[in-house]
């Protein structure tokens, strides 16, 4: 995994230029300078855009649309430039003690390292992570995907100690995160959720494992990442979808929805990018069937996002009360197979919602690949 070519885009993945020049505009149009904040939520309504901040996880995804703008910077295609990002960082960053999440940590490292922060506040970053994995009993894959990747990324950059950590949280992954018999990743160690894992931790361990393989070049690493691919590429539906609920000791989906678009167009790509530039098979379907499902092909043939203003919608879930219990009722009931567990017929309503860090994934994964013209970058 020590070389990589890049791909010039497919007509499908060429359409994305207007939802990455949208994602910039709706990003800087709500951001909150008091608070220093993006939003939580946003909803559009009669009377505009509702936006709401009054979440902590609002914290996590400033630093996700962070992330995104700084690549929309450096690619210097999406009308956001590296001071202008840098200035936002800067303003986020000087209140960091509402940085206490895990997961949030590592995200905040590798921002660090993507504006230009100083050595010594990413070298105390790296601290900071390396303190955390003194911790383990409540880590989670998110927790120590993050960490990992983060510290990955810090060592890139030169910075002391952070190899020491990367390899540290690798090592934390293997031992502890692991399912054996699939190589797919644990949830948590949690009995409860044991075997229980989201698709959203699938792609943080699979894109952890990348970056454990290019900067430590650990062969156990590439193992992981590959086989994972594959188990990862089974699991797409039959429209492209990407399912929200698996079980690890099979490999299978347990519950498909809610279909969230963030893993259409941009999460699954964190893994698929790496995959397809070292020509993993099935690779560029998967992309293009990925990204053909938020153009329309989708159960409800809808496109997933409205232009005027820009706004990614959230998901296609069921149309049903008590959504949560509900899903936890599937989630322990009987095991389906991958092919059994797409409910097409199922009834199911679009979520208009959006969360502004998928405008930020849609940012970091497509701005180095697609232009403002839709070009290759």
């Amino acid at each position: 995994m020590d070389t990589a070519t890049q791909h010039p885009p497919s007509a499908i993945q060429a359409r994305l230029a207007p939802l990455l020049v949208g994602s910039v505009e709706n990003l800087l149009a709500s951001w909150e300078p008091r608070l220093a904040l993006f939003p939580f939520s946003s909803q559009l309504t009669v009377s505009g855009v509702r936006n709401v901040y009054a979440n902590p996880i609002a914290v996590r995804y400033t630093i996700n649309s962070l992330l995104g703008l700084a690549e929309a910077a450096r690619s210097g295609s999406f009308g956001v430039s590296q001071d202008e990002v840098a200035d936002l960082a800067q303003s986020f960053l000087a209140n960091e003690r509402r940085i206490v999440l895990p997961a949030d940590h590592g995200l905040a490292t590798m921002l660090r390292c993507a504006v230009g922060a100083s050595a010594a506040s990413v070298e105390s970053s790296v601290r900071t992570l390396r303190a955390l994995l003194q911790e383990p009993s409540a880590l989670t894959m998110q927790d120590v995907g993050w960490t990992l990747w983060g510290a990955c990324v810090a060592a890139r950059e030169g910075i002391d100690g952070a190899l020491d950590v990367a390899a540290a949280a690798l090592a934390f992954v293997r031992s502890r995160l692991v399912q054996p018999e699939t190589c797919l990743p644990l949830h948590t160690t949690a009995r409860y959720r044991r075997h229980l894992v989201s698709f959203g931790s699938l792609v943080y361990f699979l894109r952890a494992m990348h970056e454990a393989a290019i900067t430590l070049g650990d062969a156990h690493a590439v193992r992981l990442f590959e086989r994972g691919v594959d188990k990862a590429l089974a699991l797409q539906g039959p429209d492209g979808e990407w399912p929200w609920m698996l079980d690890n000791r099979t490999g299978t989906t347990v519950d498909p929805y809610p279909v969230f678009a963030v893993h259409q167009d941009s999460m699954a790509m964190l893994f698929l990018h790496p995959a397809e530039d070292r020509g993993h098979v099935g690779s560029s379907e998967a992309i293009d069937r990925s990204l053909e499902w938020i153009f329309g092909a989708n159960e409800l043939g809808r496109r997933m996002f409205s232009e005027r203003p820009f706004f990614a919608y959230r998901s296609i879930e069921r149309d049903e009360s008590f959504s949560r219990l509900r899903r936890y009722a599937r989630s322990v009931g009987p095991r389906r197979t991958t092919g059994e567990s797409w409910p097409l017929s199922a009834r199911v309503r679009l979520n208009d919602e959006c969360r502004s860090y998928h405008l930020g994934w849609l940012l970091y994964v497509w701005s180095g690949r697609v232009s403002a013209t839709g070009l290759t970058a």
